[in-house]
């Protein structure tokens, strides 16, 4: 690497050998870096270092150490406008574990096993920026860090985790996902949140909101497609008694009731035009006039907006208020189909089993390995909606303690289409509505799982010996499996 400002890069591992592979890479993106086994020697490798333009400009800090966990260390030395960039890195690769990363100033978030590829990016991309923290000023000089390492130190409170249990996922589709929640999550910043229905958009605004320091006021939602266009501004502001016919007493609106906390106004796409500038007045001025009333109310509340429409097409097509959707796109985030989210199929589908079942059969239940490849297979056009529909339907009929490929026929297009053969399935796939990829690639995703099970089942399991049977490297076979949440024998 040449030119630039170059900067150390601090590993924080206690296993010698993913620190021996980090070292590799930074030794490929030409960067100099040092090891730290722990968090004191971290801590004593960034006094020794120090920041400023020679100092550590990123650090790669695991999360289960010896002693002090990383995120210890990360909450004494992240998101500060003298701290180093940080990557969190831990095996776990979890909701919880990358949203607390984001929220405690992390630059960014990597699940073990690494891409090495990503890493030696962000090693190259991170150790050679200018040397601004996150705050935009150039970073201290070492006794400015050793300011803010005191080991005894206590770290920043942030409010507790507390994210709905069905937003579950490994993919790293979700965990971008995650990883926004964390970001924003610490800001009072408006979020739009785009996706197709059943996609759990209001999952992401309750994590968000659970996840900020309005955490303790109200969550309040408003879905603008169930409300008569001619209640939307009573909905929203309130009324004064007597200001149409039927208002027999005031009533505060809906951003009265959210006050100190979040409003949620899901399929904001469907809000009329005629109606979106009064909206935009009280973003701009965070104050309501109610039906009738004579002055206007401040209120604070912090805006989420959900919508499965395509926003910016409205906008065009002069539908929807292009000032309006730049002040509620301020932080937009994208939450990806279900078909986009490889492996959590089936993670979602232990969790709905095991939920459900409780529930409906008073017992645990267990999702059995053949029900996998149908379920994986399934393009889930309903999304996550889709999946706990089915899995509740096929507990409704189930006698054993294992929903398997049985208990799924005539609830999955795949498993009827399975059951009358090729050709079948093929119909099918044409009969059903066309997916965002398309028909093609759905049909290819629906053949895939049962094809590798069926590879590793002659096999017994075997990795390599189904990879030469099928034609392909082991390693993508393995790459495909984990996609696809399947496990050999």
């Amino acid at each position: 690497m040449t030119g630039g400002v170059v900067r150390k890069v601090l590993i924080v591992d206690d296993e010698p050998s993913v620190r021996f592979v980090l070292a590799r890479t930074c030794e490929r993106a030409g960067v100099p870096f040092e090891e730290a086994g722990s968090a004191e020697e971290a801590r004593d490798k960034l006094r020794a270092l120090g920041g400023g333009r020679n100092g550590v400009g990123l650090v790669l800090l695991d999360v289960r150490l010896p002693g002090d966990d990383g995120f210890k260390l990360l909450g004494e030395i992240g998101g500060r406008s003298d701290s180093p960039f940080i990557v969190v890195m831990t095996a776990e690769d979890t909701m919880r574990s990358a949203v607390e990363a984001m929220k405690r100033g992390a630059a960014d978030y990597l699940g073990k096993p690494f891409d090495l590829a990503r890493v030696e990016k962000l090693v190259r991309d991170l150790a050679a920026a200018e040397p601004e923290g996150a705050n935009g000023h150039e970073l201290a000089e070492p006794s400015g860090i050793e300011r803010h390492l005191d080991a005894h130190a206590e770290p920043r409170r942030y409010s507790e985790i507390a994210l709905p249990e069905t937003l579950i996922g490994r993919s790293a589709a979700m965990i971008e996902v995650y990883k926004e929640i964390g970001r924003v999550a610490r800001t009072e910043m408006t979020v739009l949140l785009m996706g197709e229905s059943g996609t759990g958009k209001e999952l992401v605004a309750r994590a968000v909101h659970a996840n900020s320091t309005r955490s303790r006021g109200p969550f309040i939602t408003v879905n603008m497609a169930a409300i008569p266009k001619d209640l939307i501004e009573s909905e929203l502001y309130g009324h004064e008694k007597g200001s149409f016919t039927g208002a027999v007493e005031r009533r505060p609106g809906k951003f009265e009731l959210a006050s100190g906390g979040t409003l949620f106004l899901d399929e904001i796409g469907e809000m009329p035009i005629e109606l979106q500038a009064k909206l935009l007045r009280v973003l701009q001025e965070r104050e309501v006039d109610r039906v009738g009333g004579t002055r206007p109310l401040a209120v604070d509340v912090r805006i989420v907006a959900a919508t499965n429409a395509d926003l910016a097409r409205s906008v065009e097509e002069g539908r929807f208020r292009r000032d309006l959707y730049y002040r509620l796109a301020v932080v937009p985030i994208r939450l990806p189909p279900l078909r986009e989210r490889e492996g959590d199929v089936i993670l979602l589908a232990r969790h709905f089993v095991a939920k459900y079942g409780e529930q409906l059969k008073g017992r645990p239940v267990a999702l059995g390995r053949d029900a996998e490849p149908l379920l994986a297979s399934h393009p889930w056009p309903g999304n996550v909606r889709e999946l706990q529909n089915v899995i509740q339907r096929a507990l409704l009929k189930l006698a054993g303690p294992r929903l398997g490929a049985k208990d799924l026929a005539g609830l999955l297009p795949a498993a009827a289409g399975q059951e009358r053969g090729l050709n079948g399935l093929v119909e099918t796939i044409l009969d059903a509505p066309a997916p965002e990829g398309g028909r093609y690639h759905a049909a290819l995703a629906t053949l895939e799982a049962p094809l590798l099970a069926a590879a590793l089942a002659r096999t017994n399991g075997n990795q390599l010996r189904a990879a030469e049977l099928l034609g392909m490297n082991r390693n993508t076979l393995r790459e495909r499996m984990r996609a696809l949440g399947m496990k050999s024998k």
